[in-house]
């Protein structure tokens, strides 16, 4: 099975919508390729979100209540004989396309709710972590030697990826410690680095370069021919770049410009 022919039984898997053959086929292929299973994934942490909004959600009982209680679209049984459909569906002349707008409001308000507050992008969600690792909120791992705290890291995700790893020796900072951490059902490796009064924090996730934030600005660079978005939110700068199939986010308490250029320098060509 081909990956384009994967990408159209994906949606049908989640959903256990395909035969026992197609389940075979699909399964073998998501365990050889990377790609098809972070997309599997993503379509398993969508409809996760969307079935928790639905539990969380409801319409407003004000509204719930006025459409129950209107007499033309449920009116009150008139005689014990009456069935339930001349119940729901009375013989004098209302229109049953009111009855199914008010049905449709009533149950998919909750989802057009849930779809006008979408989820924080990962990229952002990085951030966030951030500042929780900062005021102590999550603990990071020390660790002795940077391959220890590397290959713990990798055995965390079961070898799927591995950590971006990057020599700021030069610098006088060196990784001190790192924790693993999960944000709509996908896994970031987080390494944290200091030294010399500077704090970097290298975010690696499987993605693509979609997960930059809206509000990023693109630098181009022509000889490496890499893309780097550069953010900030709430006094943190960030950069993403993007190495082959793998997401790298580094967040720093130096200026802006300062982390774009040590990044572009730092960052070699896959």
């Amino acid at each position: 099975m081909k990956c384009e022919e994967a990408q159209e039984f994906i949606t049908a898997l989640v959903d256990n919508q395909v035969s026992d053959e197609e389940r075979s086929l699909i399964e073998s292929h998501l365990k050889d390729c990377q790609r098809c299973r972070f997309t599997h994934g993503q379509e398993q942490a969508l409809k996760r979100e969307i079935s928790a909004a639905g539990a969380r959600l409801h319409a407003p009982a004000a509204l719930r209540s006025k459409i129950l209680s209107d007499r033309r679209i449920f009116p009150a049984p008139e005689r014990a004989s009456e069935s339930w459909t001349e119940r729901i569906f009375p013989a004098w002349p209302i229109p049953r396309p009111a009855l199914g707008l008010a049905l449709a409001v009533v149950l998919i308000l909750p989802i057009l709710y849930f779809m006008r507050t979408p989820s924080e992008p990962i990229s952002l969600a990085a951030l966030e972590i951030q500042k929780k690792i900062i005021g102590g909120e999550v603990s990071v791992q020390k660790a002795s030697h940077p391959d220890e705290l590397r290959n713990w890291q990798i055995r965390a995700v079961n070898g799927e990826f591995a950590p971006v790893a990057y020599d700021l020796s030069s610098m006088n900072v060196q990784p001190v410690g790192g924790v693993v951490q999960e944000v709509n059902g996908r896994k970031m490796l987080v390494t944290v680095y200091a030294g010399n009064g500077l704090s970097v924090t290298c975010f690696t996730f499987i993605g693509t370069e979609e997960d930059a934030p809206k509000i990023a600005s693109v630098f181009i660079d022509p000889e490496k021919k890499m893309k780097f978005y550069s953010f900030s939110k709430d006094g943190f700068n960030a950069v993403l770049h993007r190495e082959g199939s793998i997401i790298c986010i580094l967040v720093s308490n130096m200026s802006g410009d300062e982390l774009l250029a040590m990044v572009r320098a730092k960052v070699q060509p896959s």
